[in-house]
């Protein structure tokens, strides 16, 4: 249980009724709260009397309300949810009806006089602990849903892990630093939310896709370790690790930095979190994954370690060696043969592997399965493969009787992503992920640039102001497919925490890096003027991250989706039903902000 918050004695209340206990009896005391229940019991009302916050803030305690006193009219006739003050004085319960649930069991409270603060109306759903709600409904009612106490309770923690984070990097030397919500349109990254400015028509504002900009110039300033728990906006489609619109993340910076120097700092961070907020296991230093090396293993770059399950590479086993079509020509076309263990004791009907090969068909890959049965092995391959290429498949895959195993033949990234997904639903379905373990990771290693299928030219894979690694001779020297990144992820139990880079604080090194993508110097400064400007005044090496608050949250409460850990998150189309937004303005609005409506094209 939390500390509870100080409680203000007024008119309506002196004690909280979650906080009574058998030292109380006899005493006289002043509740308020709301009526979570009503029980008749021929001549006596029993109610449930729930103190604010639910369990996280108190609790609830059974009054018992006589048809003699002066509380029996006001309770009798009211609505649950409806809020009220009572007083009355301390009993304890015989020992017969002891509720052993509550921790107000052994007590209750003879109500003697009642005052209604406030009446509900009937509620749109029962405001119970285990109900089960639609997400809809939730949202719409989300104060109801909070009266519920499983949310309140994880927005307790929310407050308990920001308090964490704050000491730790406090005492870390990190100074926190608030940045601008109001700031410049950014070209680059996801789309941004504009803000018109009325005393500059046709002049827009930016909300920040994130403070990077600002903590790059911090450094540049002589801020040599900065933080934020940032609010971040983005324009952006719902998923269940990512809220849409906006989030908070950990935002780190630090000058004079090393990749090594920021990997000790965030799992020194990650450690104090863990031991603060958690009795769940975990180890630094993390293991460190190469990109490629992760989505080769398991199929992913935020690959769930808690678990095996690893993809076994056959190209040079069974590419071109076998009058198979889909892996004899597998080497000349540059595809590669992957294939994927599934333990026995998950049940699989065939509909699930056909499912499988149609996932593959979506992703531009070849998927086909071999299933060990005690009778001896079935499915496609099992009447396409000869017994010894079936032996070095199943070795391979390290596959026994009553295991299946998958194969995908294609492109390499695609049949990665396909037993990737794969191996992610196995382990759920069959928990083969220990539920007390937090398995981190580093992945490291990103490529600086991705092939455009498009054009044939280069792209960045991802962030363009990392530092590439190799500096210009890299850049220079190199195959742009071969430069790799000073650019890291944190994951944990399958989910990316964070992305981070060593940053690229050299003009010359910017330049180059651009032109290998296309861009001259110009539009460099031109789309970041302030970061360019400020790296010809003397910016130091530095290096950060900016691990997702939400998503650590969600983690460390094993939520399935990001909004139960967000008071007032949006919907998966972005929608907020409670206050109803996006929604039209007035005429007037817009001519104040010299804007108009233009309906979209059908």
């Amino acid at each position: 249980m939390e500390d509870t918050p100080p409680l203000a004695v007024n008119r309506y209340r002196d004690h909280r009724g979650g906080d009574l206990r058998p030292e109380h009896v006899g005493h006289a005391v002043a509740l308020a709260g709301w009526l979570a229940a009503k029980r008749d019991h021929g001549g006596l009302l029993f109610v449930d009397l729930r103190d604010p916050g639910g369990p996280a803030g108190g609790g609830a305690v059974q009054l018992v309300v006589k048809p003699d006193g002066g509380a029996w009219e006001v309770l009798e006739g009211l609505r649950l949810e409806s809020v009220v003050s009572v007083t009355g004085t301390v009993v304890a319960r015989s020992p017969e009806t002891v509720n052993p649930r509550l921790p107000t069991g052994e007590v209750e409270v003879v109500a003697e006089t009642a005052e209604v603060l406030s009446s509900a109306d009937v509620l749109p759903f029962p405001v119970e602990r285990d109900t089960d709600i639609g997400e809809e409904h939730r949202l719409r009612y989300r104060y109801l849903d909070m009266r519920r106490g499983p949310l309140t309770e994880r927005l307790v923690r929310r407050n308990r892990l920001a308090g964490v984070v704050r000491a730790h990097l406090g005492s870390r030397g990190f100074l926190e630093v608030q940045t601008p919500i109001l700031t410049a349109s950014s070209p680059e990254g996801a789309r941004d939310f504009l803000v018109p400015s009325s005393q500059y028509p046709g002049e827009f504002y930016a909300l920040p896709q994130a403070p990077q900009q600002f903590k790059q110039l911090l450094m540049v300033g002589g801020v040599e370790r900065y933080f934020q728990i940032a609010p971040c906006f983005r324009d952006e489609a719902s998923r269940a690790d990512r809220s849409p619109g906006e989030f908070y993340q950990i935002d780190l910076e630090m000058a004079f930095a090393t990749q090594e120097d920021v990997f000790d700092e965030v799992e020194r961070l990650m450690t104090a979190i863990v031991a603060g907020m958690t009795d769940k296991v975990t180890a630094a230093p993390f293991p460190r994954l190469r990109f490629a090396e992760a989505v080769d293993r398991y199929g992913t770059d935020k690959p769930d370690l808690r678990f095996g399950l690893e993809i076994a590479e056959l190209t040079a086993t069974l590419g071109g060696r076998t009058e198979l079509p889909m892996l004899a020509g597998a080497p000349s076309a540059g595809h590669v043969v992957r294939a994927l263990r599934v333990p026995g004791d998950r049940t699989a009907p065939r509909k699930w592997f056909d499912g499988f090969a149609e996932a593959a068909k979506a992703l531009g890959v070849t998927g086909s399965w071999l299933q060990l049965a005690p009778a001896g092995a079935k499915g496609p391959l099992a009447r396409r493969l000869t017994d010894a290429e079936a032996g070095e498949l199943t070795r391979a895959a390290d596959a026994r009787t009553g295991d299946a195993v998958l194969v995908a033949v294609g492109s390499r990234l695609p049949a990665a992503a396909l037993l990737g997904e794969q191996r992610r639903q196995v382990g759920r379905e069959l928990g083969l992920a220990d539920p007390g373990t937090l398995a981190f990771a580093w992945v490291v290693d990103f490529p600086m640039y991705e092939r455009n299928e498009q054009t044939g030219g280069w792209d960045f894979a991802h962030n363009p102001f990392s530092m590439p690694q190799g500096g210009l001779e890299a850049l220079r020297d190199l195959d742009p497919g071969d430069v790799l990144a000073y650019q890291y992820d944190l994951v944990c139990n399958g989910v990316e925490l964070s992305s981070g880079a060593v940053r690229n604080h050299r003009p010359d090194i910017m330049e180059a890096a651009f032109a290998v993508a296309g861009y001259g110097p110009e539009r460099i400064r031109s789309s970041f003027p302030a970061l360019w400007n400020a790296f010809h005044y003397g910016p130091p090496p530095h290096a950060g991250i900016a691990p997702g608050f939400d998503r650590i949250l969600m983690v460390l409460e094993d939520q399935a989706n990001i909004r139960e850990v967000i008071a007032f998150p949006l919907n998966q189309s972005a929608r907020d039903l409670l206050m109803g937004a996006p929604s039209p303005v007035s005429d007037a609005q817009l001519r104040d902000l010299h804007l108009r409506v233009v309906p979209p094209t059908p």
